[in-house]
């Protein structure tokens, strides 16, 4: 493939370069930028929060370890600003996206963070073995940054990618599906709560009644076992109002804050046989539409099936396609499903996590698949599974879920709130490094 050749200003330089406006990469940077070090974020699309808000991923999934760090902090600062809340089960990571992005935003500002959206990643200079600058593009051109430590927090490794770095992507002809989450506004959330604490005799669709007169609660439909709301989807499938496919993974969760606002955790969206790739761009372009005919057809069935539906509406499609693994960093340590399965603990550790191996099938006929770390125990994240090999680039940190870990452990790592610990944890390094250089 020719090479194009690339003309680029450049803009003044840092100590911290962050690509990705993530969990992790807003970790990192704000981490880096207290430990007072000059920082700059950029982002690819006109605001922070990742997956969490550009792609509607809200709750964030629950360890059952107390919160702490960074992740406690942004939990507090969301519901102080009447958008976050603690479920029953001491879940704190309920929270409404569009109140996440101004938290986010004031959290970074206040660390003298350098924010700058609408910046894509095109390519990286290194002088081997480091990192010399990113060149970025926006609607003003083509620009560089030079920095002493660089931190790639994008997710799908983009920076980690042009940098030269080790990585693989997928296993064995297997990925993660991938989803298109939306919103309906409308709902009678009263009526509905209401059905479920009568009808749920299974445990499987909890309402939380808070003090300020929110109500947190979720439900759920899959094919592997009898679910509460199974009868409406069996009605809707022999009434052909769904297809198989819309039925497969279903999963509601009411948003703090927002009277009558439900999140949905769905469609996933698969391809028959064909594993789609979310590095792909015709593969994401047929997940898009696709998923718009989907979530068409699962509004309609909730207006029509549901209790407390029946006056709602689409309010909110996601801008992201809800990604949950693509490249993963070949590091200094490749975290594995039998560290996870073991809870494996390390010297370096750098987060704690019990969430399971979990899996969402990429083809048809193929199951969720969860597996759960030893019963009361918890594995952790090493730092070096943040760093690339050792004859690779030194100047460079990878966090969030594009870390070094295999397919089945990465399916457990990649949880929000084991991205905010990675981030912060990169972002200290970062400056850890700076400041020795500076004394140096």
């Amino acid at each position: 493939m020719p090479k194009i050749e690339l003309h680029y200003k450049e803009l003044p330089p840092c100590d911290v370069l962050v690509a990705g406006g993530g969990s992790a990469g807003v970790a990192a940077a704000v981490s880096a930028g207290r430990a007072g070090v000059k920082t700059i974020l950029i982002e690819k699309s006109t605001f922070l929060g990742g997956t969490a808000t550009g792609a509607l991923v809200t709750p964030m999934m629950k360890n059952t370890l107390p919160a702490k760090g960074l992740f406690s902090e942004v939990c507090d600062r969301l519901m102080q600003a009447g958008g976050g809340a603690t479920f029953k089960d001491g879940n704190p990571g309920w929270f409404n996206p569009e109140i996440y992005k101004i938290v986010l935003d004031k959290i970074c500002l206040e660390a003298h963070v350098k924010l700058m959206f609408d910046c894509q990643v095109i390519e990286a200079i290194h002088e081997l073995p480091f990192l010399r600058k990113v060149i970025f593009f926006n609607k003003s051109g083509c620009f560089s940054i030079s920095a002493k430590e660089f931190i790639d927090c994008t997710g799908d490794g983009d920076l980690m990618a042009f940098s030269g770095v080790s990585y693989e992507s997928g296993e064995n002809n297997h990925r993660q599906s991938m989803s298109l989450r939306f919103m309906m506004s409308g709902v009678d959330l009263k009526a509905l709560a209401k059905w479920l604490q009568e009808n749920d005799k299974r445990g499987d669709s909890p309402v939380h009644f808070l003090d300020n007169g929110d109500i947190l609660l979720s439900s759920a439909h899959t094919f592997e076992k009898e679910w509460t709301l199974k009868p409406f989807f069996d009605e809707a499938l022999k009434n052909t109002d769904l297809k198989k496919e819309d039925a497969a993974y279903f999963q509601i969760f009411s948003v703090p804050g927002s009277p009558g606002l439900v999140a949905f955790n769905c469609p996933g969206i698969i391809s028959g046989n064909k594993v789609l790739d979310p590095l792909n761009s015709e593969d994401t372009s047929w997940v898009l539409t696709h998923g718009r005919q989907m979530i068409e057809r699962i509004s309609s069935f909730c207006k029509k099936y549901l209790p407390g539906f029946s006056n709602s509406y689409v309010c909110q499609i996601a801008p992201y396609i809800g990604v949950r693994e693509s490249r993963r960093l070949i590091g200094q340590y490749v975290l594995s499903a039998e560290d996870i399965l073991s809870g494996q603990k390390f010297e370096d550790a750098i987060a704690d996590s019990d969430w399971p191996i979990d899996i969402h099938p990429s083809k048809i006929g193929e199951r969720e698949q969860l597996r759960h770390p030893p019963k009361n125990d918890y594995y952790q994240i090493p730092l070096r599974s943040l760093l690339p090999k050792e004859n690779e680039i030194k100047n460079l940190i990878v966090a969030g879920r594009c870390l070094s870990a295999d397919f089945e452990a990465q399916g457990s790592a990649r949880i929000q709130a084991n991205c905010w610990a990675m981030g912060e944890a990169a972002g200290q390094l970062a400056a850890k490094r700076v400041n020795y250089s500076l004394r140096s």
